[in-house]
C-alpha cells in the first residue's frame, strides 16, 4: 500500500513526545513489510535539521486557500534516517511555523488548521493518491473533514483516512473562525452535535471530535486504553466513540528495539539482556 502520514511531530527531528517516536517507527515498520510510506510535516525553524539528509525543495509555488485569498508554500523533502519526509513551509506574515517552539501559541489551532489543509492541497497538486491517509492527534482532525467535504469533489475519492488519538486531553477546542479560514466556512452545518459540535461546550467546535467523526476508522494507543476512553477518560469524547464504535479500536504502541535497547543503549551505565 501506499501510505502517507500527516503529522506535527516525527522523531528525531520534530520531537516533542511519545507521538513522535510512534510516527517514526511505524513508517520503519511499515516500509519493512513492503508498504511505500511518507511523512508530511511542518518545517519548524526549530528542527533538528542536523537529522535531516539531503534537504532539497520538491514543490515550490503552493499556494494554500487561507481566508479569501492564499498562502504561499514552499514544499521541502529530505530523508530522517531513512523515512522520506516532506515539509511544509508557508510564507505569510503569520509566520505560523517560526515561533522557536513547536507547540504552545494563542494560535495552534489556526497554525494546525492551516497545515491539514496545506497537507491535502500539496497532495492534490502534486497528483500523490494514497491508499491511506494516516492523520494523527487533534493536529490534523480537520484532514478527514476537508477531505470528505471538499477534496474528494476535486479528484481525491479513494483515499481512506486513519486517525490515531494519541492523547485524548488536547482536542483543539474552538470556535467558528476555523471554518472560515480553512473554506469550509458554514458554522450551522459543522457545529452540528453529529459532525464537529463539541460536546460540552455549546457554540463550540471540536477538531478531534471532526477527526473521529469523518475518519474510516479510528485507533488509538492500546486495546485497554481504548475501552478506557470510552468509558470515562475520552474527556468528553465518550458518547461519540460510543456513536463510532464499529469503527474505533486500540493497536498496542511498539518499541523500536533497534534504539530502545538495553543490550546496546550508550545512555545507561550497565548494558543487560534478559537472560541477566
Amino acid at each position: 500500500m501506499y501510505i502517507v502520514m500527516v503529522t506535527p511531530e516525527c522523531a528525531p527531528v520534530a520531537k516533542v513526545g511519545g507521538l513522535a517516536d510512534v510516527i517514526y517507527g511505524l513508517g520503519r515498520e511499515l516500509e519493512i513489510r513492503g508498504n511505500s510510506v511518507e511523512i508530511i510535516l511542518p518545517k519548524y525553524d526549530c528542527m533538528r535539521y542536523d537529522h535531516v539528509w539531503g534537504l532539497s525543495v520538491a514543490y515550490d509555488g503552493l499556494w494554500v486557500p487561507w481566508y479569501g485569498g492564499g498562502i504561499h508554500c514552499t514544499v521541502w523533502f529530505g530523508f530522517v534516517h531513512g523515512r522520506k519526509c516532506f515539509f511544509i513551509e508557508p510564507h505569510s506574515n503569520e509566520n505560523f511555523f517560526n515561533r522557536g517552539v513547536y507547540y504552545g501559541h494563542h494560535d495552534d489551532v489556526m497554525r494546525f488548521a492551516f497545515f491539514s489543509r496545506a497537507a491535502l492541497e500539496y497532495m492534490l497538486k502534486s497528483d500523490k493518491r494514497p491508499d491511506i491517509i494516516h492523520c494523527h492527534d487533534w493536529q490534523t482532525g480537520l484532514v478527514p473533514v476537508l477531505l470528505f467535504e471538499m477534496y474528494q469533489r476535486l479528484g481525491m475519492y479513494n483515499q481512506r483516512v486513519c486517525y490515531t488519538i494519541h492523547n485524548f486531553r488536547y482536542q483543539g477546542v474552538t470556535g467558528a473562525q476555523v471554518l472560515f479560514a480553512t473554506g469550509l466556512n458554514r458554522p450551522e452545518y459543522y457545529m452540528h452535535y453529529d459532525r464537529l459540535g463539541d460536546n460540552t461546550h455549546k457554540n463550540a467546535l471540536n477538531i478531534m471530535k471532526g477527526g473521529i467523526v469523518y475518519s474510516n476508522f479510528v485507533t488509538t494507543v492500546s486495546p485497554h486504553h481504548a475501552w478506557e476512553a470510552k468509558q470515562d477518560q475520552g474527556f468528553g469524547l465518550e458518547r461519540t466513540l460510543h456513536t463510532h464504535h464499529h469503527k474505533y479500536g486500540g493497536v498496542l504502541n511498539g518499541v523500536d528495539y533497534d534504539f530502545w535497547n538495553p543490550e546496546i543503549d550508550p545512555y545507561i551505565p550497565f548494558h543487560f539482556t534478559c537472560h541477566n
